[in-house]
């Protein structure tokens, strides 16, 4: 969902400021009556009533172990999403999920495919 726009935003700010009451720039604005107090609040503790961001804020645990990921499968290539994992718990002191360990491995290049051996027989 994507937030209101700033203009819709300083609209209602300014229609509070001229002494509207939250219903009725609600009911003018097309917007809940939570959204007017919210944005009303927000612009009287801070002085603006712009939105968050959303999402790309949150950074990798394994941000800064790059290197040691690499390291680590260069030297056994067969290690397993939850060997790693524990590694990550013993020597960094990183705790993460399966999910977040794959998604990081994922994004440094290093997810491998299985082997031909293990591969489904295909037609001939």
């Amino acid at each position: 969902m994507k937030p209101l726009s700033e203009d819709l935003r300083g609209r209602i700010i300014q229609a509070r400021q001229q002494g509207a009451g939250t219903g009725e720039v609600s009911q003018r604005f097309g917007v809940s009556r939570k959204s007017v107090q919210r944005f009303w609040r927000q612009h009287q503790r801070t002085g603006h009533c712009r939105p968050k961001q959303i999402g790309g804020y949150r950074r990798s645990r394994l941000a800064a172990h790059g290197r040691t990921l690499r390291r680590w499968i260069a030297r056994q290539a067969d290690l397993t999403l939850a060997e790693l994992q524990q590694r990550c718990r013993a020597e960094l002191g990183v705790q993460l999920g399966l999910t977040a360990l794959w998604h990081r491995l994922d994004r440094l290049g290093l997810s491998y495919k299985k082997n031909d051996a293990r591969r489904r027989a295909r037609p001939a």
